[in-house]
């Protein structure tokens, strides 16, 4: 089946099934996708991946094409408060991996890596005017910044992959501190909201000069995340974290650490959730246990529906129901 290029069926499904707010350059983002290679596949061929993932291409196009990997946007439970950061993972992937906080980051970073390897001018094409806004030609160039990750960091906004190839690049020149620093930096919580890896390539990087004691605490705090915003496997971090036991063993140790960390309050006696908030909680941990590789993503589905509508999310839970293959 042909998807249309001009992106109206994806935003229409943002705006009406996913209930958020379609990104402005949708269209202009699924363009750059197919000049990058990708097959654009349809908004509601979601069998298979995270709940909330709106799919918007693949690397090897079709529902039926195996371990094809999908690029789609992640609708956040409160996405009004976060945005739709566009994302990669894989359908019965255990883990999405962060590609860019926004649809103008994204597009932003294509153009610019065009612009180094030189050869190509496609990305630049279908970009379009909309492109020439974000970035105009010749802006590397002009900007006098020695490397690509120095631009993209200056300019083009945050990736994580950028930032850990700069810390990498200190512990290369043996700059540990330098890199501690970048791996702190890393971890603000206006950076990258909601996402365990910051925390996780943290803690891995203490693990690495033999700072065990902080790599153990770095990976519990990962593991306050969700358990697939990890890039290594929830058994690695696990392991990492020193914490015995199924998923639920692993929460309830988290859950007891973090009550005990509230001065005074005896443990298991932390601050009373209200009925919404205990909702939340069990539909972040459903998510967690397909992370923690104890179901999949079209098995929690409808309890993770129902958890949401018991949250007073009714748009959300809708949302996940619609995405039943």
């Amino acid at each position: 089946m042909h998807h249309n290029i001009c992106g109206s069926e994806h935003a229409r499904y943002i705006d009406e099934v996913a209930v958020s707010t379609s990104p402005q350059r949708l269209s202009t983002l699924l363009k750059v996708l197919e000049a990058q290679g990708q097959s654009i596949v349809g908004p509601s061929e979601r069998g298979g991946l995270h709940p909330l993932v709106v799919p918007l291409s693949s690397s090897h196009g079709g529902v039926g094409a195996g371990n094809d990997s999908i690029i789609g946007l992640l609708r956040w439970p409160d996405s009004a408060a976060r945005g739709m950061p566009i994302v990669k993972t894989g359908r019965g992937a255990r883990q999405v991996t962060l590609l860019a906080r926004s649809v103008d980051e994204y597009i932003h970073r294509a153009l610019c890596e065009e612009d180094v390897g030189g050869s190509s001018s496609s990305v630049r094409r279908a970009a379009g005017e909309e492109g020439d806004v974000i970035m105009p030609r010749g802006a590397l160039e002009d900007s006098g910044l020695r490397s690509t990750d120095a631009y993209l960091t200056r300019k083009a906004g945050m990736f994580c992959d950028v930032v850990e190839r700069l810390a990498h690049s200190h512990m290369e020149r043996e700059d540990r501190m330098s890199a501690l620093i970048t791996a702190e930096w890393y971890m603000r919580k206006n950076h990258f909201p909601g996402w365990a890896r910051p925390f996780e390539f943290n803690a891995q990087l203490y693990d690495s000069i033999g700072r065990h004691e902080e790599a153990r605490d770095g990976a519990r705090i990962a593991l306050r995340f969700p358990w697939w915003t990890l890039k290594s496997s929830f058994a690695e971090i696990q392991q990492l974290a020193q914490l015995d036991g199924d998923a639920q063993q692993v929460q309830s140790s988290l859950d007891m650490q973090s009550s005990i960390s509230k001065e005074g309050i005896p443990p298991g006696m932390a601050a009373s959730r209200s009925p919404n908030q205990i909702c939340m909680d069990e539909a972040d941990f459903l998510l967690n246990t397909v992370a923690a590789c104890e179901q999949d993503w079209d098995t929690v589905r409808d309890p993770l529906a129902d958890k949401y509508a018991g949250a007073g999310l009714s748009a959300v839970a809708d949302f996940v129901r619609a995405g039943r293959a």
